[in-house]
């Protein structure tokens, strides 16, 4: 299904090696030109912007973030006893590998580098099969949000639709079915959010109960908590009016309790419209739900994104459970799957220019190993021809056409900046990872040192010769969908206010956003049961 609710094209099962990954599928040969905003000049110009456009895009999206519930790490102990019977953690062990973390607005990893995750939400009862994943990772998606069943009392019966769990999966069959699929994510390297949704039976009006909501959420946590490559658990809204659901206190007692490592998200209505919705983890949140699967508002809302480092998963308004959704092609685009450092910039013009500037220091507050890499994820669908390369401050590690370039900072290195162009004539076609993420970026695999030392800049052509720099805007695309005509009524200084700290880190050079490739298409549709994120100091300062 596409996200506008028609069907997709069927997903071309062909498991071909090398770079012969699928591809969306455009319904026409048209590429759109790009939907971006102007970078500001001055500080005047950049608070305008933050007010302005970012208020009318993503204020509504983030403004819930603003006093929601903090890491569950922080979270006072429960005052019920949700989930009897359960044993919590001896020790405060270490995070299990891959664990997603937060410091301030960033999510980062276990290697403290700033983290973008991106991909699709998949319901209960579907099982993705290996040609959806290799398709999923060749578009550059980094991340699952499955939807896992919870019944009355917070309990997990089977899942149809599911593999079927072992013979000792006890009472709790629906937990054991979750852990094999969550494997089958993250041994591709994708981070996992569970989402707790109702079975049927347990499925009313006002949602799922707070007792329910609780001791599910126990559960979860005491059966992940060691887990690897998740980003946390998530609790949903209250079905029709959105509202957050449950006691807020409670929920972060319940996982605390159980896990020390991982975050809970909390859904909540995206205040420029009902049918949008965020995940809110305190400072920070990603988008889950979409105000419609129009290409204007994807294209607005993928640009957006970019410009503020904001993650997502694809959920298309709409669509029937027991169905896999097809990933729009507009959202299909390069962007940063990690950052060695503070990010400054993300720019990405109608000409598919990408540009990512950032300091070589971890928003953590520590130190980065020197060779640990950045990756930036670079689908083929947005380079048919290849992709060159030019960087300041920093090396390139990867292979040329690599689906993931990597890049290390050069010792001593104050800011990097790498800028990625399309190919001209003769490129070397991008080979799609096998893996998502950042775990192919060796640090010493392959290309050589590039750049005449720190803040020197230097270049690895992919296929052609090195492009010079280029930093003219493109053409821009109208967006005058809902979320600008909007605007006035969110108020441009409320919505600077929420946004002014989750989007301070993204918004120092002012993104552009391009527009994806065309109409929406992708790897078609599973029916239930199918096996099948430079200049010295802060800019402006």
């Amino acid at each position: 299904m596409r996200g506008d609710g028609a069907p997709g094209p069927e997903l071309d099962d062909r498991t071909g090696g090398g770079s012969a990954c699928a591809q969306p599928r455009p319904q026409a040969a048209r590429r759109p030109g790009g939907c971006r905003w102007r970078a500001a000049r001055t500080a005047g110009a950049r608070a305008l912007l933050a007010a302005g456009v970012g208020a009318g895009v993503l204020a509504g999206v983030l403004a819930g973030v603003v006093g929601s519930p903090v890491a569950a790490l922080a979270a006072p102990a429960a005052t019920t006893a949700p989930g009897a019977g359960l044993t919590a953690p001896a020790t405060a062990a270490a995070a299990p590998a891959a664990t997603v973390g937060r410091s301030g607005s960033f999510l980062t990893d276990d290697q403290h580098r700033a983290v973008v995750i991106r991909g699709m939400s998949v319901p209960a009862g579907v099982t993705p099969n290996a040609a959806v994943l290799d398709t999923w990772i060749g578009y550059g998606f980094t991340g699952v949000r499955l939807a896992v069943p919870v019944a009355t009392g917070g309990h997990f019966p089977a899942v149809a639709g599911w593999p079927a769990p072992d013979a000792g999966a006890g009472d709790e069959p629906g937990l054991a079915q979750a852990v094999g699929l969550t494997r089958l994510f993250t041994a591709r390297g994708l981070r996992v959010t569970l989402r707790l949704v109702p079975v049927a039976s347990a499925r009313t009006s006002s949602g799922l109960s707070t007792a329910t909501l609780t001791a599910g959420l126990a559960r979860l946590a005491a059966r992940f908590r060691d887990e690897p490559g998740l980003l946390g658990y998530e609790a949903p809204a209250t079905p029709g009016t959105g509202t957050v659901q449950g006691d807020g206190a409670e929920l972060l007692g319940a996982v605390a309790a159980q896990d020390t490592h991982h975050l809970l998200w909390r859904e909540r209505p995206a205040p420029f419209d009902a049918a949008a919705r965020v995940a809110v983890n305190d400072p920070t949140g990603y988008l889950i739900g979409w105000k419609d699967g129009t290409p204007a508002t994807l294209t607005g809302l993928a640009a957006a994104a970019d410009t503020f480092g904001l993650s997502w998963f694809y959920d298309p308004p709409g669509a029937a459970g027991g169905t896999l959704p097809a990933a729009p092609a507009q959202l299909v685009r390069p962007y940063p799957e990690a950052i060695a450092g503070t990010p400054e910039a993300l720019r990405l013009d109608a000409a598919g220019v990408l540009t990512v500037v950032y300091r070589p220091v971890s928003p953590t507050g520590t130190a980065l190993a020197a060779s640990t890499p950045t990756a930036i994820s670079l689908p083929a669908w947005s380079y048919p021809n290849g992709y060159q390369v030019r960087v300041s401050g920093a090396r390139v590690t990867s292979a040329p056409g690599a689906g993931v370039l990597c890049v290390v900072a050069q010792p001593g290195a104050a800011r990097v900046q790498v800028q990625v162009s399309p190919a001209v004539g003769g490129g070397s076609p991008v080979t799609p990872p096998h893996d998502a993420g950042a775990a192919g970026c060796a640090a010493s695999a392959h290309g050589a040192a590039v750049g005449a030392g720190p803040g020197g800049d230097g270049g690895l052509g992919a296929g052609g010769g090195i492009q010079g720099r280029d930093d003219a805007d493109g053409g821009d695309d109208a967006y005058s969908g809902p979320l600008l005509w909007l605007l006035p009524l969110i108020g441009a200084a409320g919505a600077a206010a929420l946004l002014a700290a989750v989007l301070r880190p993204w918004r120092r050079r002012g993104g552009l956003g391009q527009g994806g490739p065309g109409p929406a298409a992708g790897p078609g549709v599973l029916t239930a049961g199918t096996a099948r994120d430079p200049s010295a100091g802060r800019a402006g300062d």
